[in-house]
């Protein structure tokens, strides 16, 4: 496996020094995206490619921020890699078995029922998607009506060949997204930019 492939499937040594390494990197981008999702203070929220569970972590403290019994809402992160599972089990465990679980799967195939979460997010992980409209079809699957998606990312420098850098990424911009999300079904689409940086939220 090549190094690069880490990026969208954290493996051994290297894939536990990445996920590490990404929390680092990713936080100004997570702290701009938490001033603009609406969090459900109950319910479930499902974060799709949730890496080493930090993402999960703010989830359930902002949750619970929100609760007026300060229990909040039961957050499931969901990843491909057994690393960033274990990884994110270990970030949350204080949580793991009371609000918080942490599976290791596909978003083309989650682990819901029909109309079952609150809120699903995806952090830095759309690009990895290999189908990406079957994933957001899924996601609109596994939301209850009215209920909200939101794909977060960091688009990176234009002038860099990322997808010649890392091969099993594929960019696509806050409007291509957009597209992908109304395709799928959603509704009420809106995007946010800033820099390099975009949030695009739905509504089923």
């Amino acid at each position: 496996m090549a190094f690069t492939d880490n990026f969208g499937h954290p493996r051994g040594l290297l894939g536990r020094l990445m996920l590490v390494t990404m929390e680092r990197e990713h936080l100004p981008m997570a702290k701009w995206a938490f001033g603009l999702l609406e969090v459900p203070a109950h319910g479930t929220i499902a974060d799709i490619g949730c890496g080493g569970g930090y993402n999960v972590r703010r989830l359930l403290e902002k949750s619970a921020s929100l609760s007026k019994d300060k229990a909040g809402a039961k957050v499931v992160g969901i990843d491909i890699s057994e690393e960033s599972v274990r990884k994110a089990k270990k970030v949350n465990r204080a949580e793991i078995g009371k609000r918080c679980e942490i599976l290791q799967g596909s978003a083309e195939n989650l682990p819901f029922s029909d109309g079952e979460i609150d809120l699903v997010t995806a952090f830095e992980t759309v690009f990895f998607w290999k189908n990406v409209e079957a994933c957001f079809s899924e996601i609109h699957r596994v939301l209850k009506s009215g209920r909200r998606v939101a794909v977060i990312n960091n688009y990176g420098d234009p002038k860099i060949d990322w997808e010649k850098k890392v091969p099993c990424m594929t960019r696509r911009t806050a409007a291509e997204i957009k597209n992908l999300m109304e395709n799928a079904g959603f509704c009420e689409i809106r995007t946010e930019e800033k820099g390099t940086l975009f949030f695009v939220e739905g509504r089923k």
